[in-house]
């Protein structure tokens, strides 16, 4: 074999010359003790009020959830509604569908209205202009949903007693 390195003078299998001495054994170290709790017969009201304590946390955390998934239903039932505002007032004026703006929302907006499309035909002025009765049915049709929804949800937060305003 070959020795191709940088250094020639260099020997590569010598062993070392000096020599270690060994080390000490360490002691080995004893775990810290634990303290132990008093032996104390079983306390039957500390174990319930730990298992009252615990379905309150979980009923909390279930009505945060709820109460949580109503917020986005507003808020998506929010954008929902000035979409489809938007596209009403467009189809109004005779906003141009060629419009890149337009366009977008129309697409948009007509996956949400199909359902909606034929209960009622558009007067028109012009093509591109309409009073689009469809659209404002659906705004009412959408709104009633949503307010069903999460006037539900939050008849399944609220407990016996509490109004549910």
């Amino acid at each position: 074999m070959r020795n191709d390195s940088s250094f020639p003078n260099e020997p590569t299998s010598v062993q070392p010359t000096e020599t270690y001495p060994p080390m000490e054994a360490l002691p080995k170290k004893q775990p810290a003790p634990r303290p132990q709790a008093p032996q104390t017969p079983l306390d039957t009201t500390t174990s319930e009020a730990d298992l009252v304590e615990t379905r309150q946390e979980e009923a909390r955390t279930v009505r945060y959830a709820i109460g949580k998934l109503n917020d986005f239903l507003q808020w998506f039932m929010a954008v929902l509604e000035v979409t489809l505002a938007i596209r009403f007032l467009l189809k109004l004026i005779g906003a141009d569908p060629t419009n890149l703006f337009a366009g977008f929302l129309y697409a948009l907006t007509d996956i949400i209205l199909f359902p909606f499309s034929t209960i009622v035909r558009a007067p028109s002025i012009h093509p591109n202009q309409a009073f689009e009765w469809s659209t404002l049915i659906a705004m009412a049709i959408y709104w009633l949903v949503f307010w069903a929804i999460r006037r539900f949800l939050r008849i399944l937060i609220s407990g016996p007693e509490e109004a549910a305003s």
